[in-house]
């Protein structure tokens, strides 16, 4: 029988002998960070669209957004989880896909910038829509197209920029087309969103810019 105690690693072995992280990692955990947000809202959204198809229309008229009236306040919170069809849902399935991991990745802020372009976007069309119950996440959309194509500019960062021209490229056309009054779309809600996407981008994109030039060393 041996009476060797077992070997027992040192603080400095044991943290030695640990895999250090690579840089594939950290950018693995950074994009999970920026995709997890959207990704969650486009779960809920499909969950809420599951449960209106069962619950019927009932459900969007009781937690829809309804300007200016206190029964609809719950719509800032609900409204963007609704939608009328497969179109609406898709469509802005498809648009938030695309513009939450990259508005994500640009800012820096990944869970931040969701949550505040969803209750700016509501509160400002709770404050300027026009009458009737607005719902689905096209307020969420417009607005982080609006602060991508602003927050590069402000922050003076040539990536975020180069990005603002593709999304420009890509969806500035319609959004523009969004923006005028049309019958049965909620023209106000987009616009809402837009202002909401401005406001985020200028707030941030000037404190970025500010902290960026305290780190710079005075020549």
């Amino acid at each position: 029988m041996s009476l060797t105690p077992p070997h027992r690693e040192t603080g400095l072995t044991a943290g030695l002998s640990r895999p250090t992280d690579t840089l594939t990692d950290r950018a693995g955990r950074g994009l999970l960070r920026a995709v997890a947000p959207t990704a969650l809202l486009l779960a809920l959204m499909w969950a809420m669209f599951l449960v209106t198809i069962v619950a019927g229309r009932p459900l969007i008229g009781g937690l829809g957004l309804i300007p200016r009236s206190s029964a609809g306040l719950d719509g800032i919170l609900f409204s963007p989880l609704l939608h009328g069809g497969w179109r609406h849902l898709i469509g802005n399935t498809t648009a938030l896909l695309v513009l939450g991991p990259t508005a994500a990745l640009v800012s820096r802020r990944p869970l931040a910038l969701l949550a505040a372009a969803w209750l700016l976007s509501g509160v400002f069309t709770w404050l300027i829509g026009t009458p009737g119950v607005h719902i689905g996440a096209s307020g969420i959309v417009y607005a982080l197209t609006a602060f991508l194509l602003v927050y590069g500019v402000v922050a003076r960062r040539l990536l975020a920029v180069a990005v603002s021209l593709v999304v420009a490229m890509t969806y500035l056309g319609s959004s523009l087309i969004g923006l005028l009054p049309q019958p049965g779309v909620s023209w106000t809600g987009h616009l809402s969103g837009a202002v909401a996407g401005v406001v985020l981008a200028l707030a941030w994109g000037r404190a970025d810019r500010a902290a960026r030039r305290r780190r710079l060393p005075a020549l």
